[in-house]
């Protein structure tokens, strides 16, 4: 299945190991994101290294993988569909992952719920990933 990832879904993943790693790391999805998703762990980055237990070095190479692991879209393949997301979304700062899902014509992975007051993209929770891939 082709998705797009909220960076929030990054984050509880960087902060807590468990099953949101597991459906991330699924060899049953493809993961994208907007182009620039990864500067916002890099300017958190002290700050998410302060809460998680992982130690600075799987923190980095946990980055790096995560890098190779999501295909990044361009601004230029979505930019077109920004102001179509920001009607649909009260959160403005989160309009480009809506943009991209238009864009793509792909569902979103987040559990913000301001994502779910919309009816144009389908969203999908970790809890509802986790029974639609069948993880235990």
């Amino acid at each position: 299945m082709d998705l797009v990832i909220d960076a929030n879904i990054l984050f509880a993943m960087i902060i807590r190991k468990g099953i949101t790693e597991r459906i991330l790391f699924s060899d049953s999805l493809h993961i994208y994101a907007p182009e620039y998703i990864f500067l916002e762990f890099k300017e958190r980055k002290e700050y998410l290294l302060s809460i998680t237990s992982r130690p600075e070095d799987e923190f980095i190479k946990l980055i790096e993988i995560l890098e190779r692991r999501i295909e990044l879209i361009p601004t230029s393949e979505f930019k077109q569909f920004i102001k179509e997301a920001e009607t649909l979304i009260s959160d403005k700062d989160d309009a480009v992952y809506l943009a991209v899902c238009l864009a793509k014509k792909m569902p979103l992975w987040t559990n913000d719920n301001h994502f779910s007051h919309q009816n144009k993209i389908k969203i999908f929770t970790t809890q509802e990933l986790i029974r639609y891939l069948e993880i235990e």
